[in-house]
């Protein structure tokens, strides 16, 4: 599904997204809302990666809220898989709930299965592969996977939908049902990243 609104929307348009948000479907946000910059994690241990304990700080430093998700008005999801080497790494369970309250950041997890959980009162709000690792406390950017960092004999890569990305791999944009490969790995043994994910007929 594509999540940016295009100008010039007629009145029948209009009408149908109206209709749309009364049925309680997802709100596509606006592609002019500037995407978030969250607060870069300075965690550098190597993986597997725990959830911190202080999930209200780190979703804050994400620039996630944290509320009940009855009523939001966007909800998709989004499935991450992060190798090192040949292993997968289990994205942690529970990142961005908050155990005390009950309540959840805008993005969070579930379970360990790399399905990343988009729930957000704001129409308007969008989501970057950054601020997961921000809430998660790991260091994230070209350069580093936590306590990993390329060398003479290993790369540090990231795949959307099967392509390489060049750049900041924190600025990618999360939209529905992509599949986002965070890989490290020798140069001779590699894995092939997905180019999708057979996500469940309820998500």
């Amino acid at each position: 599904m594509n999540r940016h609104i295009r100008g010039g929307v007629g009145v029948a348009a209009a009408f149908l997204a109206a209709c749309t948000l009364a049925a309680g479907a997802p709100v596509s946000a606006d592609a002019d809302t500037p995407l978030p910059h969250p607060v870069a994690a300075s965690g550098a241990e190597l993986p597997p990666w725990p959830v911190p304990a202080d999930t209200a700080q780190r979703a804050a430093d994400a620039g996630l809220n944290l509320d009940t998700m009855e009523g939001a008005k966007q909800h998709f999801h989004v499935h991450l898989d992060i190798f090192v080497g040949l292993e997968r790494v289990d994205v942690a369970p529970d990142l961005g709930i908050d155990k005390k309250t009950g309540l959840m950041a805008d993005l969070h997890t579930h379970d360990s299965s790399g399905v990343l959980h988009v729930e957000s009162h704001d129409p308007n709000a969008r989501f970057v592969l950054g601020q997961l690792f921000a809430m998660w406390n790991v260091r994230f950017d070209e350069t580093h996977l936590g306590g990993l960092t390329p060398d003479a004999t290993h790369t540090l890569r990231t795949y959307l939908n099967g392509g390489l990305v060049s750049g900041d791999p924190a600025m990618i944009e999360l939209r529905e049902h992509d599949q986002i490969s965070v890989m490290y790995q020798d140069n001779k043994l590699r894995v092939t990243p997905p180019a999708s994910y057979d996500f469940p007929p309820d998500l």
